[in-house]
This record gives structure tokens, sequence and C-alpha cells, in this order.
């Protein structure tokens, strides 16, 4: 009886963390470019892609595909980390559909036009299911003019640093994402702090250890 209690409750609390927590997270694991994109399954749920820039030099891309009149969000948010203070990224959302022609530190192939989104007012921001703190940066909210595929990219004229960008506004969980919540906090927080979250994550074996340990020896 204590048992299903025990998983009764902790169902409820992770449901009730979901709203907490409103993206769904996506982990840079490789080295993002235009042929090699971070994929958003769906740009009208809300995503974040963590990722991080290792210099200036470096420029990201995070694709998704959208129809004609489709309604669109996309922000910019910093993790407030030490090394990561100055680090000021612009964002660029590119596409076929797009008429204008910025000036970028990169090259597009000629089809393709885009929208710079250069750094501006930053607001402090803290999530607390996963005890991290951002700063939300530029932010543009628009309708998609041609449907067809669309690239954000992230660069900076300065220096490299950490990022997380938000695609979409729509909150959908399922229960996978539920049970997922654990391992969302470990690898968001390793994100921010490896060092820490290491440590954090060994003193988690021990204290389980040592509850196994006890359970046993009550039997």
């Amino acid at each position: 009886m204590s048992k299903k209690i025990l998983t009764f409750t902790i169902i409820l609390l992770l449901l009730f963390v979901v709203p907490a927590y409103a993206h769904k997270p996506i982990f840079e694991i490789k080295d993002l470019n235009f042929a090699n994109p971070s994929v958003v399954p769906n740009h009208i749920i809300s995503y974040a892609i963590y990722g991080q820039l290792q210099t200036k030099q470096d420029v990201d891309f995070v694709k998704f595909n959208a129809k004609e009149k489709d309604t669109f969000f996309i922000q910019m948010t910093i993790p407030v980390i030490k090394g990561n203070e100055d680090f000021k990224p612009y964002i660029a959302l590119i596409g076929k559909g797009i008429k204008e022609k910025a000036v970028l530190p990169f090259t597009l192939p000629e089809s393709y036009g885009a929208i710079v989104l250069p750094p501006g007012q930053r607001e402090y921001f803290y999530e607390k299911f996963t005890q991290t703190a951002y700063y939300k940066a530029q932010s543009i909210r628009g309708e998609i003019p041609e449907s067809g595929d669309y690239y954000v990219a992230i660069y900076s004229y300065d220096r490299g640093g950490k990022y997380a960008l938000a695609i979409g506004e729509k909150e959908k969980f399922g229960i996978i994402d539920i049970l997922s919540f654990p391992y969302i906090y470990l690898r968001v927080k390793y994100f921010f702090s490896p060092g820490k979250t290491l440590l954090l994550i060994a003193g988690i074996i021990v204290v389980v250890a040592a509850i196994i340990k006890i359970i046993k020896r009550r039997r």
C-alpha cells in the first residue's frame, strides 16, 4: 500500500512540475552547421536548444520546417554562469521565403534571405524546476511567408559562450516527457556546471546505495 502511495505522490509531483519547465530540451551533441543543423520536430511546440559557440568564428544552425502563414516565435536566452557574462550572440532567421539580404559573417546559398536580430535588452529569468538562471535576450514573433525549411543561425562577433535558443510557444507534454524529467534536470544542470553535477550524481548514488543497504538489513 505504501509503495502505491509513494508512486502516486511522485507522479503527482511530476505533473505539477511540468508547467514550471515549459521547453522540451534539445542538446547539441555535435558541431551544428548549415549542412548538419539541430532539427526542431515542430516549431509550434516549445523547444529549447542548448548549445555552445566554441569561438567567435563558430556558427550554429537550427532547422525547422513550416507552412505558409504558420506563426513562429524565436528567442535567445543566455545562461547566467561564470565566463558567460559578456557573451552577446546574434541570431538570424534564414529561409527562401525571406526577401531581406542581411550582412552576415558567413555565406548563404543565393536563394536564401535573412533577418538579423542583434543583441538587445536582457531580462533576468530564474527557472525554478532546474534551479538555473538565464537572461532573456532578443526575440522575434511573426508569420511564415512561404512553406519550406527555415534556419536559425547563432553567432557572435566578440567571443564564444553557452546559449539556450527557444523556438515555439505551445506547451505539450506526454507521459514520456514527464518520466524523463529527472534526466532533463541532470542534463540541464550538467550543461550549466559539469563538475558540480557530477558531484551531485555521485552523492545521489551514495544515498541510494545506503538506502538499499538499510532495506536489505531489515529483511
